[in-house]
């Protein structure tokens, strides 16, 4: 299942850009998406104002709104379109065969969206609430001030020098190894979902497709299988096949691959037919093609993104030890000894520390003061 999607730019008020580029007439692609809630629908008796209508996927639509502080937020709402089909505001099951199907669908909605709230980190979307209304739930996500990576891509040729994407790895390597241990897989890393935000700092968004799969990870949700082609591996293709914190590295592996060649790697199902056949992989390595960067970065993503699962790194904390400059940590180096109120204190902690030193000094000392009597009185 792949995703469709219609955005105006917001990179600056978003308020404005939205009124200023639409009218009162829909567009046409606008018209053939029907299902989504209109401008000025409120949400929570009264706590969320839809403006505009941002996009969608298989899951659910994301709209920009304003809360009941005048704040512009993002509200991400369950809406899987396979299984039900709009009222009015409400959201009703297709068929009464989808009702049981749909309810387990929005309840799996607000559980992970629960999980998603207690995460806080720099490069992760913070999601603020999660509520019921209209028969189904929504996400209140913070609004990133910036443009996606796909945008960014798509308007020029060269968007991020090799110093820039190796921040960019790096960062983002946090946020999946933040997420994951967490218990959650994404399922859906592309650079659609990844945005830059005033400060060209990299944001993971869109949990639309997440999963705790990695409790579970032979779990299968078939219901909310999403692929994209070029970023998604092969096991994302498969109905029932394990996926793990491996999936999610080949999904950044291929966006970083899209980022430093224009394009992203070849569809792995064409991959994995070929491998299959015995034929070699039609995937070309980044490293050794592309200079500027250090020695052994890129190898890292070639790895990131082969064929089977078991030859990428299995975490992100291992692929970032992969990284050139990634070193053990220093010993600690003890700092000497400041002045303090409780000298007591001080001491029987360098005692601890120094028993052994301690002990060989006494004798020293015993040994010269012996010696000193001795010459006293010889």
């Amino acid at each position: 299942m792949t995703t469709s999607r219609r955005k105006a730019d917001v990179s600056q008020d978003p308020l404005r850009s939205y009124t200023d580029t639409h009218t009162d007439a829909p567009t046409p692609e606008h018209t053939l998406f029907a299902d989504d809630l209109k401008q000025g629908t409120q949400l929570l008796d009264g706590q969320y104002t839809i403006i505009d209508f941002l996009n969608s996927g298989g899951f659910g639509i994301t709209y920009l709104a304003r809360d009941s502080l005048d704040r512009t937020v993002v509200i991400k709402e369950c809406f899987p379109g396979a299984l039900c089909q709009r009222n009015g505001s409400a959201v009703r099951a297709r068929s009464r065969k989808h009702a049981a199907e749909l309810r387990s669908f929005v309840q799996t909605f607000v559980d992970e969206a629960r999980s998603l709230a207690k995460l806080s980190h720099p490069n992760v979307v913070g999601v603020h609430q999660v509520f019921e209304d209209n028969d189904t739930a929504y996400m209140a996500i913070d609004f990133i001030d910036g443009k996606d990576l796909q945008d960014i891509l798509e308007s020029t040729d060269q968007a991020f020098t090799p110093d820039e994407v190796v921040v960019l790895l790096r960062k983002m390597l946090s946020a999946v190894e933040f997420i994951h241990q967490a218990g959650i897989l994404h399922r859906d890393i592309s650079p659609d979902n990844i945005l830059l935000d005033a400060n060209r700092n990299p944001v993971l968004i869109d949990f639309g497709a997440a999963s705790q799969d990695l409790v579970e990870d032979t779990r299968v949700l078939t219901a909310r299988r999403v692929v994209k082609d070029g970023y998604s591996p092969q096991e994302f293709y498969l109905t029932g096949a394990e996926q793990t914190a491996a999936s999610d590295l080949y999904a950044l592996g291929a966006t970083l691959h899209h980022i430093i060649t224009g394009r992203a790697p070849p569809h792995s199902q064409r991959r994995l037919a070929s491998v299959a056949e015995g034929a070699s992989d039609p995937y070309v390595p980044l490293d050794g093609n592309y200079p500027g960067y250090p020695p052994g970065f890129l190898a890292t993503i070639d790895q990131a993104v082969r064929v089977l699962q078991k030859d990428r790194p299995q975490s992100a904390a291992d692929w970032i030890a992969l990284l050139p400059g990634e070193e053990a940590e220093p010993e600690p180096v003890l700092e000497p000894m400041a002045k303090v109120a409780e000298p007591a204190t001080v001491a029987s902690d360098f005692l601890a520390r120094n028993f052994g030193f301690v002990i060989g000094a006494g004798t020293v000392f015993v040994l010269a003061a012996v010696v000193g009597l001795w010459q006293l009185f010889t």
